[in-house]
């Protein structure tokens, strides 16, 4: 079911996916300051708490840009492996994470053994992965029986998240850099969290699930931030 989010995606133009291309870094820092730092913060400390068993064994994250999670986990990976397809991202990681092993590398060929890593996880990546399916079985390849998949996800599809995207990145980034931002977000958001959340089911067991900032309110449109917790079948 991966797929386009909603009718009529709009393809940006040559020249505001090439200004993109310039400008993603600088929203990608953006993101963390402020309110929505915030909340992008939190999904990283639930996934944090959720690794604290795994912190001397093996964990691969998917989509490591610029280290936010090592930076925000409050947590220190012995056998972290940091994996990005944009090699600026991770030249941005090695400057501020010296000593950490990162890899210039495919989500959808994990250059990793069979049954090699104690744990995966993926803090806001998921939803741009346009064969989400293949980097879920990849990840199932490459994850010992007993590991877990733990994800984080913008509540992209829900109505809070698309108000607060209106009011945070879309103002900066058409102010700023005078880009159509909503044609670049239906580009680059490949997967709803719903999508995300059954092509997830198919390879993995869901065991626990946390939305953010209102935990007590498991809805997808009054929360921004969802976490999810996923054991092999």
């Amino acid at each position: 079911m991966t797929g386009i989010i909603g009718r009529g995606r709009r393809q940006p133009s040559d020249e505001d996916l090439a200004i993109w291309q310039r400008a993603k870094e600088d929203l990608l820092d953006r993101l963390y300051t402020g309110l929505p730092g915030r909340l992008q913060m939190s999904g990283h400390r639930v996934i944090a708490r959720w690794t604290r068993a795994y912190a001397d064994r093996v964990v691969l994250e998917i989509g490591c840009g610029h280290g936010h999670h090592l930076h925000h986990a409050e947590l220190k990976y012995r056998q972290y492996i940091g994996l990005d397809a944009d090699n600026t991202f991770l030249r941005t990681l090695r400057g501020r994470f010296p000593e950490t092993r990162v890899v210039n590398g495919d989500a959808y060929a994990l250059p990793l053994r069979d049954h090699a890593v104690d744990c995966v996880l993926s803090v806001y990546c998921f939803e741009h992965l346009r064969q989400l399916s293949s980097c879920l079985a990849e990840v199932k390849r490459v994850l010992k029986r007993d590991g877990e998949l733990l994800i984080g996800l913008p509540a992209e599809g829900g109505t809070a998240y698309g108000i607060g995207r209106k009011l945070t990145s879309k103002r900066y980034m058409e102010r700023k850099y005078g880009i159509d931002y909503e044609a670049i977000v239906q580009w680059e958001h490949w997967n709803s969290y719903r999508q995300v959340e059954e092509l997830v089911a198919r390879q993995f067991r869901i065991v626990e699930t946390c939305f953010l900032p209102f935990r007590w309110l498991p809805s997808v449109h009054l929360n921004a931030i969802v976490c999810l917790r996923c054991r092999g079948i």
